[in-house]
C-alpha cells in the first residue's frame, strides 16, 4: 500500500499507521489556493488528536496573530520567512529554521515580517481533548 498524503482537516483522528508529508510540496500547494491568493493566510492541519494537534499556517508579510492563553505546551517552527515573537516580557526574532517553545497561559503575538509560514504543535497538558 503506497503512503499519500494526507491532509487532516476534519476533527478525526488520521486511519492509518504512518504519515508523511512532503512539506516544500505541501507549502507549494497552500501558496496556490485561492483563499492564499486573495491575501488571506492559509493553515493546514496535519494532525488533530485527543491531546496533539499540528498545523502548518503560511502567512503574507506584516500580518499579525494575537494570540490568548493557551494552558497547553506550544511549538514554533519557522520554515520559511522572518517572524516577530512577542510576550509580555519577551520578544524574540525567528528566522527560516527556528525552533520556539514555551509554556502554558502565555500571551503572545505573532507578527510575520515577511511571507512565512510555520509549524505549529500544541501538546495538551490538562488531559482537555482538542476533539470535542
Amino acid at each position: 500500500m503506497e503512503n499519500k498524503p494526507y491532509y487532516h482537516n476534519e476533527h478525526r483522528l488520521p486511519d492509518g499507521p504512518l504519515f508523511p508529508f512532503d512539506l516544500p510540496e505541501v507549502i507549494k500547494k497552500i501558496k496556490q489556493e485561492g483563499n492564499w491568493k486573495m491575501g488571506e493566510r492559509n493553515v493546514i492541519t496535519f494532525l488533530e488528536g485527543p491531546y496533539m494537534k499540528i498545523v502548518l499556517i503560511a502567512l503574507h508579510g506584516q500580518t499579525e496573530i494575537n494570540f490568548h492563553q493557551s494552558g497547553n505546551l506550544v511549538s514554533v517552527q519557522l520554515i520559511e520567512g522572518k517572524v516577530h515573537f512577542q510576550t509580555e516580557k519577551q520578544s524574540v526574532m525567528l528566522k527560516k529554521g527556528s525552533l520556539l517553545t514555551f509554556h502554558a497561559d502565555l500571551r503572545h503575538t505573532l507578527i510575520a515580517i515577511e511571507e512565512s509560514v510555520f509549524l505549529l504543535t500544541i501538546a495538551d497538558l490538562h488531559g482537555n481533548s482538542f476533539i470535542n
